[in-house]
């Protein structure tokens, strides 16, 4: 998905049909994912402009209940009620998810007012960015080995597309910096060719709190060939087709 519609919901049928989530352990995971990190939502009722930018207060999964902050502007939110469809949208670590329902209605949440919608039982996963990106699952990661000289032993990959690739690596805080280069990384698919090699750049660091001798490193890949791009492609899009056979199976 490009750029320049990231915020806009996408109403194609197809695309949506094709992206959509409906296994309860993944969209309960992206869902406490947006809770957690805070991440910003865009709520389209009626499914049109305007819309409003909010957050997750909370999810109650006993009762299937999911808490909106108000919009700092309440009169983009003052006509809400039982009957009123929406689209929200939201980008949870980079990629694009999108669910739709019906009914906003205004409730208070800790003394204060908020707005309470039912949580989804469809999320779609959209990507936002110009590659596309796959994260990286246990059979991923068993099959791929990313080296990168003069760093240590890299813990696993969180995702991998043609543009970078996100990792944790075990390093004490302050040892890498954004922008920092790394010349010579090799990574190696399962497709039995010689390892794909690669310049990375750091773009973000982000510390792990649960494990503080630990890191997550974004990394732009600089310097592909195009041989080794199509490589590349052919196993994301593998990837991804086995991803998500593995989620209806568990439908």
């Amino acid at each position: 998905m490009s750029q320049n519609t990231s915020i806009t919901p996408e109403r194609d049928p197809q695309l949506l049909k094709e992206f959509a989530l409906t296994a309860e352990p993944t969209v309960r995971k992206i869902l406490q994912t947006v809770l957690d990190d805070e991440h910003e939502i865009y709520v389209y009722p009626n499914g049109t402009e305007p819309h409003f930018v909010t957050e997750i207060l909370r999810l109650d999964w006993d009762t299937g209940s999911l808490w909106l902050g108000t919009p700092y502007d309440k009169s983009l939110s003052v006509n809400c009620n039982s009957g009123t469809p929406f689209i929200a949208v939201a980008f949870p670590e980079g990629v694009k998810v999108q669910f739709n329902g019906l009914g906003i209605q205004h409730a208070p949440f800790e003394g204060a007012g908020a707005l309470r919608i039912q949580i989804p039982r469809t999320l779609v996963r959209l990507q936002r960015r110009n590659y596309f990106r796959v994260v990286a699952d246990e059979e991923l990661n068993r099959q791929v080995v990313l080296t990168v000289p003069g760093m240590p032993y890299v813990q696993h990959l969180v995702d991998l597309s043609l543009a970078g690739c996100c990792f944790t690596v075990e390093a004490p805080q302050g040892l890498y910096c954004t922008g920092q280069p790394f010349r010579d990384a090799m990574l190696n698919l399962p497709d039995g060719d010689p390892p794909i090699r690669v310049n990375l750049e750091i773009r973000n660091i982000k510390p792990l709190v649960d494990h503080p001798e630990q890191m997550q490193l974004g990394c732009e890949m600089k310097s592909v060939e195009r041989g080794a791009e199509r490589r590349l492609q052919r196993f994301l899009l593998a990837t991804e087709r086995r991803q998500r056979a593995l989620l209806h199976t568990m439908d």
